[in-house]
């Protein structure tokens, strides 16, 4: 048997167990990639299912079955284009271990001996994993190249890591094609998908929530603002136009508190004192008071407009929101508002401050609609 008419072996079967997988393994256009070095098994990048023919063949039909609704999950999950600046091979061990417990729980095909499954990653994100990866391998960069060490296929990148415009069309694709996947599915089981498919269809068209939307809605939302040429926006002078920017009513000081119990993503770090930065440059923020706590603060930072934000977390501990809302009550009164960057696992939120607070939490995507602190508005931080 040659290696397309295995592939459509499998595909067919996929269409006929499953339909969900097989329709969007259907929308992948094949491409044999047995030449390419940097493919030893199977990759996606959101449009081709890249194969390596020897691999192909050495599977059963019903291994086949699982690493082609293996390939197709890295695809509605979005991994070929969310890795960023992360190591490739990490990234893909993490993505494989989000992808291998979903399909193992929903019985499609067998997964291959070298599979990678871990009962503590069930339900993570491929973010959240990557994180326990890199704490627990950090000095190890064996897993840095493109290899794909799971033996379940991976994932390219579908576009360059910063060109927004692409992502935004991969997944506009992407969202049709789960769409009509999930039409075809219903329709093929009169309507009684199997609950673990069901799950994974509404977690992939729940709609994202923009963090940094969000974020920049909350500080614009605490600061009384105006428009003034006093202060152009600095943002656009390097493109050479010359608008007003804003400046406050009085001095707007936002406290940011940093949860130091946990580990920190250093991605999210950057990308989250980016978005604090891009209101200082506009003049949103005259002045940030960053707080570095656990059970207690331990070390506190001050920065004015014209400074460059940058956030360096140490130490470990217990957890508790306390003794921070009490040194920003005592210390603090002007501050119109507080940003906590948090994974939220605490039991003593202290008292509530006399304005607005945000809990920016990340590490908790699995159960973030469970959090419900005692007051403030809370977002779940994701890159």
């Amino acid at each position: 048997m040659n290696v397309e008419d295995h592939i459509l072996r499998a595909q067919s079967s996929l269409l006929w167990d499953h339909p969900f997988f097989g329709v969007l393994m259907l929308q992948m256009k094949k491409v044999d990639a047995t030449d390419d070095p940097e493919i030893d098994t199977m990759a996606v990048d959101g449009r081709h299912l890249f194969y390596h023919a020897p691999f192909v063949l050495g599977l059963k039909k019903d291994e086949l079955m699982f690493v082609l609704a293996h390939e197709v999950m890295h695809n509605a999950f979005e991994h070929h284009i969310r890795r960023q600046h992360r190591k490739p091979g990490r990234w893909n061990k993490a993505c494989d271990y989000a992808i291998n417990g979903e399909l193992v729980e929903c019985k499609v095909g067998r997964m291959p001996q070298r599979g990678l499954l871990e009962e503590r990653f069930t339900g993570l994100s491929a973010e959240e994993i990557y994180r326990i990866l890199d704490d627990e391998n950090n000095s190890d960069d064996s897993d840095e190249g493109q290899g794909d060490v799971g033996g379940c296929g991976g994932t390219k990148d579908g576009c360059a890591p910063h060109d927004e415009a692409a992502k935004a069309e991969l997944r506009a694709e992407m969202q049709t094609q789960i769409r009509q996947a999930a039409m075809t599915a219903k329709s093929a089981q009169q309507g009684n998908l199997p609950a673990g498919i069901q799950r994974i269809i509404d977690e992939l068209l729940t709609p994202k929530v923009n963090w940094r939307a969000v974020l920049r809605r909350f500080i614009d939302k605490s600061i009384t603002r105006d428009f003034s040429w006093i202060r152009p926006n600095r943002r656009l002078l390097p493109l050479g136009y010359i608008t007003p920017g804003t400046v406050s009513d009085g001095v707007s000081h936002i406290v940011i508190a940093v949860d130091t119990s946990g580990s920190i993503d250093g991605d999210i770090l950057r990308d989250f004192a980016a978005e604090i930065n891009g209101a200082f440059g506009e003049g949103a923020v005259d002045r940030l008071t960053v707080i570095y706590a656990d059970a207690k603060v331990h070390n506190v930072q001050e920065f004015e407009i014209g400074d460059e934000l940058t956030l360096d977390p140490t130490g470990g501990g217990g957890t508790a929101f306390s003794d921070t809302f009490r040194k920003i009550n005592e210390k603090y009164p002007d501050a119109r508002a507080t940003i906590y960057l948090t994974d939220m696992y605490v039991s003593d939120f202290g008292d509530e401050p006399p304005h607005p607070v945000l809990w920016g939490v990340y590490g908790r995507t699995q159960d973030f609609n469970q959090i419900n602190p005692p007051f403030g508005e809370t977002i779940n931080i994701s890159i």
